[in-house]
């Protein structure tokens, strides 16, 4: 599901980075946490509503949220390639437990 395409840093590839690229990595990943939040709220507002303007705003905005997600999930993966067997890791982990 996730294409990477790490950048061609031996620092960044090894997991050694200077301050100005661990804050930026630090940044992306608070910025990931508030666009889930926002998504967490502004369905949480869809669902509470009955009326249909209200709910597909709040839809539209939701969806907006959810395409930075995967901005920002883009992003980590360039800023820190080390990453990345983890996160496959994971949604392989998951994949198996879908199988049964």
């Amino acid at each position: 599901m996730f294409n990477f395409n790490p950048v061609n840093n031996n620092n960044a590839r090894n997991g050694t980075l200077n301050n100005g690229d661990f804050e930026t990595i630090q940044n992306a990943r608070k910025d990931l946490i508030g666009e889930l939040e926002a998504i967490i709220q502004y369905d949480d507002h869809l669902h509470k509503t009955g009326i249909p303007i209200a709910g597909s705003t709040w839809e539209n905005i939701r969806n907006e949220e959810l395409v930075h997600v995967g901005e920002l999930l883009g992003l980590l993966s360039y800023l820190a390639p080390y990453q990345k067997q983890f996160v496959e890791q994971g949604w392989n982990e998951f994949q198996e437990r879908l199988k049964g």
